[in-house]
């Protein structure tokens, strides 16, 4: 009788243990396939421009290969992305539209708050201020800067 309720206690301890186990796993899964189901689109500066990006507007510079990468915003949404490279198009920049993956979920999360505000903007200031906070984002949650 006694062994018998030992046996069950450690059946259920056991059980539970792999039922816990199986489940955390499951949804570290899910919530990295979802994290990189989601685009993100960067505006890069042309690679023409010239070495030294210190005349260029709100920007930040990543080590990529060779040389820098200049970006100017970074979106979810790929009509934030065409919205913002017409604005400078206007101005005679030319921005370029990569789509990358980041795995900070912490960053997408923040990144798809600025794409409503960045939606309803109508001024280039506007668009800037909400893109260099961006910016800044990416640097403090991606780059660790």
């Amino acid at each position: 009788m006694k062994w018998n309720f030992i046996i069950s206690v450690i059946c259920s301890l056991l059980l539970g243990y792999l039922c816990a186990t199986f489940l955390f796993q499951s949804q570290n899964q899910s919530s990295t396939m979802f994290q990189n189901m989601t685009p993100i689109y960067f505006l890069k500066y042309s690679p023409s421009l010239p070495k030294t990006g210190d005349n260029l507007p709100v920007h930040i510079v990543v080590k990529e290969g060779d040389g820098d990468a200049y970006y100017v915003g970074i979106t979810t949404l790929e009509e934030n992305a065409k919205k913002i490279q017409e604005e400078y198009q206007k101005q005679g920049v030319e921005l370029s539209i990569v789509e990358k993956k980041v795995n900070s979920e912490e960053f997408v999360s923040e990144l798809s708050q600025y794409d409503i505000l960045l939606k309803s903007t109508k001024t280039k200031e506007e668009m800037n201020s909400v893109l260099s906070t961006v910016l800044s984002s990416y640097e403090e949650f991606v780059l660790n800067r």
